[in-house]
C-alpha cells in the first residue's frame, strides 16, 4: 500500500457563507404580537486600516423579514468580541435606529416597509439594549454580562 500524502486546501469564505454568532430574541409584550427575532453574522470582513470587525444583521418577526442579512451591519472594534456584550449592544443600537435618530442619507436604502417597522419598533428595541445591557446610573455598557 503506498503512502498516502493529505494537504489541506483552505478556501476563503465568502460574505453568505458567514456564520451566526448570536440570535437575540426580543418579545414585544404586546398581546397577538410575535417576538423579533435579531440575527447576528460573522461577515468575515476586517477593515484592514482600523482592525474593525463586519457584523451583518439580519431582522424577522412573525416568519417576515423586515431587514435581510447585510441589509443591515455594524463594526466592532478588534479589542472587542464579536459576540461579546459590547457587540449584542452595538447590534441592537443599530436595529433601533429610526428617522430623527441620524440624517435623512442613513435611511435612504431603507423600503417603506422597513421605514415604518423602524418608526414602530426602535424605541421598544432601544428600551431592550438599554435594559440588558447597559448600566442605568450611566448609560454605559456593562462589561461582562451576555
Amino acid at each position: 500500500m503506498k503512502p498516502v500524502s493529505l494537504t489541506a486546501v483552505v478556501f476563503p469564505r465568502k460574505a453568505y457563507e458567514s456564520e451566526r454568532l448570536f440570535t437575540l430574541r426580543l418579545p414585544t409584550g404586546r398581546r397577538g404580537e410575535p417576538c423579533i427575532m435579531v440575527h447576528a453574522y460573522d461577515a468575515n470582513l476586517t477593515d484592514p486600516r482600523t482592525g474593525h470587525q463586519r457584523i451583518d444583521i439580519e431582522v424577522r418577526q412573525g416568519g417576515r423579514t423586515i431587514f435581510a442579512r447585510s441589509e443591515l451591519c455594524c463594526a466592532v472594534n478588534r479589542w472587542t468580541s464579536i459576540d461579546g456584550t459590547e457587540a449584542k449592544e452595538l447590534v441592537l443600537s443599530t436595529v433601533a435606529m429610526k428617522p430623527g435618530d441620524a440624517d435623512r442619507e442613513y435611511f435612504a436604502s431603507y423600503t417603506p416597509e422597513q421605514l415604518n417597522w423602524a418608526v414602530a419598533n426602535g424605541e421598544f428595541v432601544d428600551m431592550v439594549k438599554q435594559d440588558r445591557y447597559c448600566d442605568p446610573e450611566t448609560g454605559e455598557v456593562r462589561r461582562g454580562r451576555k
